[in-house]
């Protein structure tokens, strides 16, 4: 299963997934709400049996340990992963995007290379080559 925060947030703002959101949509406030639901269901998808993949940015080491913190709690193994691209890649990935949930542009993208992400302690994943090549780090990353 994939939680995907942008999808989350559209559903707790009761809007459409592809429909953009307001900037005011996206308030400390309301993040904190959409990170708490999709932790809540991959708490609940992975306590009924199954994998999940939960997909964000978790930029603070607040967000970071609360998904930690739930798979502890359910004795369940966890790899927190962090991609990573540079900006001109992601901003030329941005602009390829059609009919996404993600509300992401350049300006969100600049915006978050000066996000304070302070410590992190998950992997980090260099996602800037073709996604096959990121999906074999991941794969490498998780099974060590």
């Amino acid at each position: 299963m994939v939680l995907r925060s942008d999808v989350e947030r559209k559903t707790v703002s009761g809007r459409d997934e592809y429909e953009k959101l307001p900037q005011d949509a996206y308030s400390p406030r309301l993040t904190a709400r959409v990170y708490a639901a999709i932790i809540d269901k991959a708490r609940r998808a992975v306590a009924a049996g199954h994998s999940a993949i939960v997909d964000a940015v978790f930029a603070t080491p607040q967000e970071r340990a609360a998904l930690a913190a739930s798979a502890e709690i359910l004795g369940v193994s966890f790899h927190g992963l962090f991609l990573e691209a540079d900006l001109d890649r992601r901003i030329a990935r941005l602009a390829k995007r059609s009919r996404d949930a993600s509300d992401a542009d350049a300006v969100v993208a600049r915006r978050q290379e000066r996000y304070d992400l302070g410590a992190l302690n998950w992997t980090q994943i260099d996602a800037s080559g073709a996604p096959e090549e990121t999906l074999a780090r991941v794969r490498r990353a998780i099974t060590q």
